[in-house]
């Protein structure tokens, strides 16, 4: 089996020997290189192909963005991570539309291999060069905000409490007032009036939370600059959080446990974040899409592949595995129209979300204003009998009916 080949740059040559020392123990399965500057790494990327490179932005000479912006043009398969101390806004703001990853110095080693393995182990199904090439073919893509890095930075130490999460989300007053707008809504059945985020964050749960910055931030700065016809940000959003809740219901009345159904909510958020990406980066095609507006899953991924050479599943899927999102919710967000293709049987998070999809869009009927192709999103009978939930869809049914409801009086 070949090696992952990985390569780090960075003009210190005391990082550069500190990271080969502490990333000794995985020269059997990596072969790891390491340039002074970034003119050397384009000479040996030029010389054999690299899997990932690891690059820190401040350098002398060539920065570490212009060394970013020639590795997409030449080689736009290689997984880009930035692993660099603090830098102002402005260069902030170049980097994260030009690497996948962004790690602060000083990291650990357990951090940096997980980033890398992550970026080179992605699921079989997205990380083909076809989908990686689509991927790098965006002009830009969206990065995680740095309100929810500081999320997934609380949430990872043990001694995380609601008023530290509510603290970060209310840095951002725009988060906070939709947060709150959405809690206090009959959406959520909630029932009384919360006036606090930290109410909030007790209530909805910490994963609930980070999924809710993750996606109003996306939604936020990845809004197509341009119209097209039955297309609806609005719809999207609004099928997405009922998609979101339906699934954590029926996690919850199937009996998972612990992070589960929570992990269930944060799929079904997020499993039509690449139909928002393909839409924003490629909006003439996308017309076509929606005029053609395809009658089955199959049709649907079909045309995608011919317009875009990748599916929003497989995109969506790959970004988040890019943004080390837990891999239960990067298979269900990668096959939530294609639950067969699930190894095993029993019970997972594709499970969930592609049921919560399918009974949420019947349950829309045609009035749905939203791009999520309604009309061609049907149960996979056949897997659903293989899992054992088949039988169980009514009352599914029903759920769903309920929270399309609840919703549509959120906006009356």
């Amino acid at each position: 089996m070949r090696k992952t080949r990985i390569l780090f740059v960075d003009d210190e040559p005391k990082i550069l020997s500190g990271l080969q020392r502490m990333l000794r123990g995985e020269s059997q399965r990596w072969d790891m290189v390491f340039c002074t500057n970034a003119q050397e790494a384009l000479d040996r990327m030029a010389q054999q192909p690299f899997d990932v490179i690891v690059t820190d932005i401040r350098m002398s000479g060539m920065t570490g963005t212009e060394l970013l912006r020639q590795v997409i043009e030449r080689y736009p398969s290689t997984a880009r991570i930035v692993l660099s101390g603090s830098i102002d806004e402005s260069l902030a703001h170049q980097t994260v539309r030009l690497a996948h990853q962004y790690l602060c110095k000083p990291t650990d080693a357990e951090a940096l291999k997980r980033a890398v393995s992550t970026a080179c182990k992605l699921p079989e199904m997205i990380n083909n060069e076809r989908v990686r090439q689509a991927v790098a073919r965006c002009a830009t893509l969206p990065s995680p905000p740095e309100n929810y890095l500081r999320l997934v930075r609380v949430l990872d130490s043990e001694n995380a409490d609601a008023r530290q999460v509510a603290q970060i989300v209310s840095h951002d007053p725009a988060m906070s007032m939709k947060i709150l707008q959405l809690v206090n809504s009959s959406f959520f059945g909630i029932g009384r009036r919360i006036s606090s985020i930290e109410q909030t964050v007790t209530l909805l749960g910490f994963l609930r939370i980070r999924a809710l910055v993750l996606t109003q931030h996306i939604f936020e700065k990845y809004s197509p600059s341009e119209y097209i016809p039955g297309f609806s940000i609005v719809g999207l959003w609004e099928h997405s959080l009922s998609v979101a809740e339906l699934a954590r219901q029926i996690s919850t009345a199937e009996g998972q446990k612990g992070d589960r159904p929570d992990q269930a909510y944060t799929a079904g958020l997020l499993h039509d974040i690449g139909m928002l990406v393909l839409a924003s980066q490629y909006p003439s095609g996308f017309v076509e899409i929606m005029r053609e507006r395809p009658v089955s899953v199959d049709n649907m991924l079909e045309i995608e592949r011919q317009q875009f050479s990748v599916t929003h599943a497989e995109l969506g899927a790959h970004l988040l595995a890019l943004w080390l999102l837990p891999a239960r919710i990067v298979e269900a967000v990668a096959l939530h129209h294609t639950p067969s293709q699930v190894s095993y049987d029993g019970l997972c998070a594709v499970t969930v979300v592609h049921m919560a999809d399918a009974l949420e869009a019947r349950a829309c009927g045609t009035d749905l204003e939203t791009c999520s192709y309604a009309d061609g999103v049907e149960l996979d009978e056949g897997y659903l009998k293989r899992v054992g939930l088949w039988d169980r869809r009514s009352a599914y049914e029903t759920m769903a009916a309920q929270i399309v409801k609840r919703r549509e009086l959120v906006k009356e």
